[in-house]
């Protein structure tokens, strides 16, 4: 994969639900990296992603699906998580604050996104992450896909259970 990222945009949120990011894609790239850190909230819960398309609005149809294997340094060991048909992407991080680490030093995600501007294409994502859990070290690594054939122009996470964010900074940049 190619590696000379263009900063294209970055954005923080403390004391929401959610974090919109818009006109972050176009037509100039066909890959965008973007990248998550210091994921904080009030409850151990999921952070989830779906995009925006053209129009402005959120797409929460059920045309999302995908795929990750969640990696843990304690018991349990491995584990397949797979959905079709959903309303979102799921997985995207992590944060449980009782794990005694202090706001700001929580998660990190790593995340491409290919052809999001094509109205010609899916939208596909591919993640890896690392979380923070009081019984020890999540990391997950997962692939999805939004099935629309239809312009996607930004990002749109969010708690998969309402819960607030205290905070979550995310930058996005181009490929070439």
């Amino acid at each position: 994969m190619p590696t000379n990222l263009q900063f294209i945009t970055s954005a923080n949120v403390t004391g929401a639900t959610s974090l919109s990011i818009t006109n972050c894609f176009t037509d100039e790239y066909d890959i965008y990296k973007v990248f998550l850190k210091n994921f904080d909230i009030g409850s151990g819960v999921d952070l989830a992603l779906r995009f925006i398309n053209a129009s402005g609005s959120v797409v929460s149809d059920s045309n999302y699906s995908d795929a990750v294997r969640l990696l843990r340094s304690y018991s349990g060991g491995f584990a397949d998580i797979k959905a079709q048909n959903i309303a979102e992407l799921k997985s995207i991080g992590f944060y449980d604050p009782g794990s005694g680490v202090g706001q700001n030093v929580g998660m990190a995600t790593n995340m491409y996104v290919q052809n999001p501007f094509s109205a010609s294409s899916y939208t596909f994502a591919n993640w890896s992450n690392t979380g923070v859990s009081s019984i020890g070290t999540p990391a997950r690594k997962g692939i999805g896909v939004l099935k629309q054939t239809v312009s996607m122009t930004g990002l749109h996470y969010f708690t998969t259970g309402g819960e607030t964010i205290l905070g979550l900074n995310i930058s996005v940049y181009g490929v070439k």
